[in-house]
């Protein structure tokens, strides 16, 4: 006599494999949704970092600064003369303020000193969007930040020679 699998060997096998397949396809289909998530909160992160070590080194390497209330009391203007240039200028002047109908933190730097009304040509970076509060806060030699969004950010500078 022959030995062969039966046909009832067959479709079990086959329902197994089946399972296996959908579990499988789970998993995977599982693994990549957490990828684009942490992808995400990556590109989120990465982009907070930036807006800290650009705000802290335009603060740090001031030679001037200048901190203006706003109509609005939860948000300033910060006027400085800088060290620390994005487009190659030496000292460039920078602005950093919410901008009214988007609610976005906007820098704005150029070689001369700015004025929002005039029609000079500067460089206008946006970096963070639905910004609540944007707020800067002076004790002598120290400076505490605080950016409302999402997820607030703040930090202090000491710059104290």
């Amino acid at each position: 006599m022959k030995k062969s699998f039966t046909l009832i060997e067959i479709l079990i096998s086959i329902i197994i494999f089946s399972m296996l397949f959908f579990a499988m396809f789970s998993v995977i289909s599982q693994i990549k949704h957490s990828k684009n998530i942490i992808k995400e909160e990556f590109n989120k992160n990465k982009n907070t970092d930036i807006l800290v070590k650009v705000l802290y080194n335009d603060i740090l390497n001031a030679l001037k600064i200048k901190i203006v209330k706003s109509p609005d009391p939860d948000f300033i203007r910060l006027y400085l003369q800088t060290v620390n240039s994005l487009y190659g200028y030496c000292k460039p002047y920078v602005i950093w303020y919410v901008s009214k109908n988007r609610n976005s933190l906007i820098r704005v730097e150029n070689s001369e000193p700015i004025t929002l009304d005039n029609e000079n040509l500067f460089y206008l970076d946006k970096f963070a969007q639905n910004v609540k509060i944007f707020k800067i806060y002076k004790n002598k030699d120290k400076y505490f930040v605080y950016i409302g969004a999402k997820k607030p950010i703040y930090f202090e500078i000491y710059k104290g020679f």
